[in-house]
């Protein structure tokens, strides 16, 4: 398959976004109450340095300056130690890809109420392309993101893995909630502390994906979770067959999520 268009996962960041440019590497999405940082510099790889409460300028210029920076859409080879969210095999049958940050676009959509940025990559050899995109709703808490891979090399090119996006959370006293359960006895639901080690949701059910294991979780980063207290990051994968969600946590700071 040479194109694909996934647009798959809804992230329930919280994040209602005003949408604006930093400067040229940086890109801050705004909620009233969150904000999400991210630094896409020309011909470097796009990092998150930042998912939390609203901040002053003067404390993103902070962030940007000493922040803990990771990968925002990690992809296989190059030294890369953990889950990827995007492996392939090229036609010389290299699996290696090298993204760097080609372009960024930010569009306003004014009938959906809603903020488009998207941030173009390039292999730097390969004629291998992926646009990460955040359309971000003005009248929600709510920011979807979603990828676009395309490639032109001269054969086909086999892709062996790739998720419609990656959220690194830092880790702590972290517990996952989701739901499972089986016929006449849907949506059971789960609450467990991570550990290190992968954690896997997934459905092979095609059509009937929601019967067994669901494509909605929720991160409780205050500990085990409360009725009315403690902050929460929601995550659903919007698409009507087989799914994987990924958490992986090895011995870094963060739990790394990949869902597609």
């Amino acid at each position: 398959m040479i194109i694909i268009n996934k647009r798959n996962l809804f992230f329930l960041i919280s994040v209602w976004l005003l949408s604006t440019l930093l400067s040229a590497q940086n890109v801050t999405i705004s909620t009233p109450q969150t904000q999400l940082l991210l630094s896409v510099p020309n011909g470097g790889t796009p990092e998150q340095l930042y998912y939390g409460s609203r901040t002053s300028d003067a404390d993103i210029r902070s962030i940007c300056e000493t922040a803990c920076r990771r990968n925002a859409y990690p992809v296989y080879g190059m030294g890369y130690p953990c889950e990827t969210a995007l492996s392939v095999r090229h036609a010389d049958g290299n699996l290696t890809l090298q993204m760097v940050v080609i372009g960024v676009k930010e569009t306003r959509l004014t009938k959906e109420n809603a903020t488009l940025t998207v941030i173009e990559l390039k292999d730097k050899v390969y004629p291998f392309f992926v646009n990460i995109c955040y359309k971000a709703w003005q009248d929600a808490d709510v920011i979807e993101t979603w990828t676009e891979i395309r490639h032109e090399e001269k054969k086909p090119v086999q892709l062996q893995q790739f998720a419609s996006a990656y959220l690194p959370v830092r880790r702590g006293n972290v517990w996952l909630s989701h739901l499972s359960g089986a016929w006449a006895n849907e949506g059971q639901l789960c609450q467990e502390a991570l550990q290190p080690g992968m954690k896997v949701i997934k459905n092979t059910d095609g059509v009937r994906n929601s019967q067994s294991a669901h494509a909605e979780v929720m991160f409780s980063l205050d500990g085990k979770p409360q009725e009315n207290t403690g902050r929460v990051i929601g995550a659903a994968l919007c698409y009507s067959g087989n799914y994987k969600l990924r958490i992986d946590t090895q011995e870094d700071d963060w739990h790394h999520f990949l869902a597609g």
